[in-house]
């Protein structure tokens, strides 16, 4: 059975693999009856208490014996290992009379909806995991034939000659494998562990194979979902902290995810369908098969709703301005080679294009906190957060796409263009001068041929020179400096930040890419007295007194503001509404080109 991305099979196979869980092992809260007559032993159940934890030291060598070996290698499976030698070398996900715990149920729950949050179940391995469920179900039953109340603690492997004694060393070594024989296992030859003793080594070594399966799937899981989790990985697995609560939290809270994902459904649906492609100019008035087509293509996307009258009328042309708007492109209404060009994206590649975004808000640094400033560069919007919630927007300005190109971390990149971050806001400077890079002030020296400009505008000479050895400047505080009245610090390897500016009126613009690359934000004012405010910063009630003076006002925040600079160019806006907005550094195409290239 094949569906859309191939992941059907998997589906089914996971839902099965649940049913077989809850019929078989009842999530280790249900106990099959013994067989009546001729009636099978799964047919019915009966409610029994929690089995209780597994105790058997032998665990320990079974466990050890069936890691994998990236489990020892592999940065990310290590915390496999890590959570094991925590939990005492017991399992996470067996208890005592070999059955899968509510802790794997709901594991197994959350992985059925992994394709939910865009996630490919492929490598979870679902097969794997149900012949392994039928196996150990299969090995239980012969337990519970010979002996009801069998339990992990009623063996004794001391007498196997094919077994050597273990040392008692805090965790296994890497070699040689072994097996463990404490006095804990020991029983007597009479015992049913004894008389049993296949059966039980066969138990062991199944159900320890199956919990390392799901301890590698949770954490794949969690590693997918939010890559700043691996402590509490550990803490999910050892019972620290709740199964539940942990698998909750992988969630992102961003207000723009649950959006996403929902348009990352739409587009893969409309993926499946013929896409109804434009290739004329049009503007209001025009009629005839491309007005249909356009009015068609339209529709396809739920921006209009009217009759396919092939007339370009005001309602298509309102339905054409909310496209345009939804594109961030000027909404003029009319078709020209710009929204010609969006209208013919393939839906195909515009769901990738979400799929993308949902990743990067998965991966996001910002995911490591409630409190922080996020800047999206395509979108030209600076969003603060607290308590996880979006508290304040602020339009933005950042830097050019044009320019040379400079090699940085390995990449070719404009050298004007604002670099992605993650930092700390440190200090808030009001009335800040403005130390001039060389490069902007060989800019400036070679546009403004009059000599006395630098004097006339507040700009003094540092004894200090530049590597070039002209004489290092700044410009004092005033209504000329691109700096404005507020300076945001925030230490990062680019020499950028983010600060008022003089110039409001490039706000208004829908495309705002014109800085050196520093971030200019508008109501630079409020954004301070915010940050001040909810640093209970004595500052906060001083900051009309201190923009009324021309002197720098230094503040240091008593607790530094997360700051994360993105590049996610695909994103939602304050009402859950999907906007494209642009690749303005060509980054996606570059990256598109790299997929290309590697998959030829």
């Amino acid at each position: 059975m094949k569906l859309k991305n191939g992941y059907s099979t998997n589906v089914f196979v996971l839902f099965f693999t649940i049913i077989l869980w809850g019929c078989t092992f009842g999530f280790a809260a249900v106990e099959k009856q013994p067989a009546k007559g001729n009636s099978a032993e799964s047919a019915s159940f009966l409610q029994q208490p929690d089995s209780g934890k597994p105790t058997s030291a032998f665990w320990r060598s079974n466990i050890w014996e069936s890691l994998p070996i990236e489990c020892l290698q592999n940065s990310r499976q290590g915390t496999v290992l890590e959570a094991y030698q925590q939990n005492e070398w017991k399992p996470f996900f067996i208890n005592s009379r070999f059955e899968p715990t509510e802790d794997a149920r709901l594991l197994m729950q959350r992985l059925g909806r992994v394709q939910e949050d865009d996630i490919n179940p492929r490598p979870y391995q679902l097969e794997t995991i149900q012949n392994q469920l039928q196996r150990l179900d299969s090995l239980r039953l012969s337990l519970k034939t010979a002996d009801p109340n069998y339990h992990d603690s009623l063996v004794d492997f001391s007498g196997s000659p094919s077994r050597t004694e273990t040392p008692s060393s805090p965790s296994p070594p890497s070699s040689p494998r072994y097996a463990m024989n404490t006095s804990a296992d020991t029983v007597s030859d009479s015992t049913p562990g004894r008389n049993n003793e296949d059966k039980y080594r066969e138990a062991f070594k199944a159900a320890s194979e199956l919990d390392i399966r799901l301890a590698q799937n949770l954490v794949r899981f969690a590693q997918e979902m939010d890559p700043f989790s691996r402590d509490d990985q550990i803490k999910a697995l050892t019972g620290e902290i709740p199964m539940a609560t942990f698998l909750k939290s992988l969630e992102p809270t961003s207000p723009h995810y649950k959006p996403l994902l929902s348009a990352l459904q739409k587009y893969r649906k409309l993926a499946q369908t013929p896409q109804v492609s434009t290739s004329a100019p049009l503007r209001p008035g025009d009629s005839g098969a491309q007005v249909r087509n356009l009015q068609k293509r339209l529709q396809q996307e739920d921006f209009y709703k009217g009759k396919i009258s092939g007339v370009f009328d005001s309602e298509t042309q309102e339905a054409l301005k909310q496209f345009q708007r939804y594109h961030s492109l000027t909404a003029d209404g009319t078709v020209g080679q710009g929204t010609k060009d969006l209208l013919n994206i393939p839906f195909s590649e515009k769901a990738e294009m979400v799929s993308e975004a949902v990743r990067l808000l998965r991966q996001s640094p910002a995911r490591r906190y409630d409190r922080y400033v996020r800047i999206n560069i395509p979108q030209y919007i600076l969003e603060y957060y607290k308590d996880g919630k979006v508290r304040e927007v602020h339009r933005v300005i950042v830097g050019k796409s044009s320019g040379k190109k400079v090699k940085l971390q390995g990449r070719w990149v404009g050298e004007n263009q604002t670099p992605t971050l993650a930092s700390q806001i440190e200090r808030v400077i009001i009335n800040p001068r403005w130390y001039v890079t060389e490069r902007i002030r060989k800019e400036l020296a070679e546009s403004i041929s009059d000599p006395g400009y630098f004097a006339r505008n507040g700009y003094v000479q540092l004894p200090s020179t530049y590597p070039s050895g002209h004489p290092r400047i700044y410009q004092r505080p005033g209504p000329k400096n691109p700096l404005g009245q507020v300076k945001f610090e925030f230490p990062n390897a680019y020499a950028v930040f983010l600060h008022d500016t003089p110039k409001k009126q490039l706000f208004q613009n829908s495309r705002r890419d014109f800085s050196h690359g520093c971030v200019r934000v508008e109501k630079a004012q409020e954004l301070a007295a915010t940050l001040l405010a909810d640093d209970q910063n004595p500052a906060a009630d001083r900051i009309d007194s201190y923009l009324a003076s021309d002197k720098p006002a230094h503040i240091k925040l008593s607790e530094s503001v997360p700051i994360i600079i993105e590049y996610q160019p695909v994103s939602t806006n304050g009402k859950g509404q999907l906007i494209f907005y642009g690749d303005p550094y060509g980054l996606m195409k570059e990256n598109t080109d790299i997929k290309t290239a590697k998959a030829s």
